[in-house]
């Protein structure tokens, strides 16, 4: 396993090293420190995350899967899902005032083999939204990412299609929350959101609900 950290750590550097020297440096000076923020095991379908702080940052799986999704002003936020049980390796190459810093964090994932719908997406404007009315709305940590767990388990139903229509979805999403003290601003954009895309036409289908409702999860774990 160690060598295999190392191929794969020279090949996210391989990737870093060949892009244009521009991507990397401007007028402007970072002071970011590196930080790489993971978790070690998970289940099938499960929407998991990883933070790395740095000026720019790189990701990679291997196992490779196209269910997973990076965004941020710097390449930040990395999602990722898991189809099949087994040991995957996540990478990020953080690129930090001059230097070149590799992480890579085993996952161990269980359960039962799932076909999602559709790869994982994220809308990184509505994560963008969602993480500024936590701010605004100074909304509790902890009632956060009980509500982020909410939307990710009705994803994993989506997937698993336990719910596809629209009305199944949010009745499920409704029931779930039903015992949280939820905080009323955030719920309300939420709602006022939720809203305006059925009425664009824009949550008419599984999938669609699928990226809306990982993109939230993500957004109310993104501060």
């Amino acid at each position: 396993m160690k060598d295999t950290k190392k191929i794969l750590g020279f090949c996210v550097l391989i990737s870093f090293l060949s892009m244009p020297l521009a991507f990397f440096v401007g007028n402007q000076r970072f002071s970011f420190q590196s930080e790489f923020i993971g978790q070690e095991t998970a289940e099938v379908g499960e929407l998991v995350r990883f933070l790395a702080e740095g000026e720019l940052v790189k990701w990679e799986c291997l196992p490779h899967t196209s269910d997973s999704e990076s965004y941020g002003d710097h390449n930040e936020n990395f999602v990722v899902s898991f189809r099949k049980p087994g040991t995957y390796t996540v990478v990020a190459a953080i690129y930090n005032e001059g230097k070149l810093d590799i992480h890579t964090q085993e996952v161990k994932v269980g359960g039962i083999v799932v076909d999602p719908i559709k790869p994982i997406g994220i809308d990184a404007e509505l994560v963008s939204k969602v993480a500024e009315w936590v701010q605004k709305y100074k909304v509790d940590p902890v009632i956060c990412q009980q509500l982020s767990a909410n939307f990710t388990k009705v994803a994993v139903e989506i997937q698993e299609k336990k719910v596809s229509s629209p009305g199944q979805i949010i009745t499920r999403t409704a029931e779930l929350n039903s015992d949280l003290k939820l905080n009323e601003g955030l719920m309300a954009e939420l709602q006022a959101y939720l809203t305006s895309q059925a009425d664009a036409g824009n949550l008419m289908t599984a999938e669609q609900h699928l990226v809306v409702w990982n993109s939230i999860a993500a957004g109310l774990n993104a501060n």
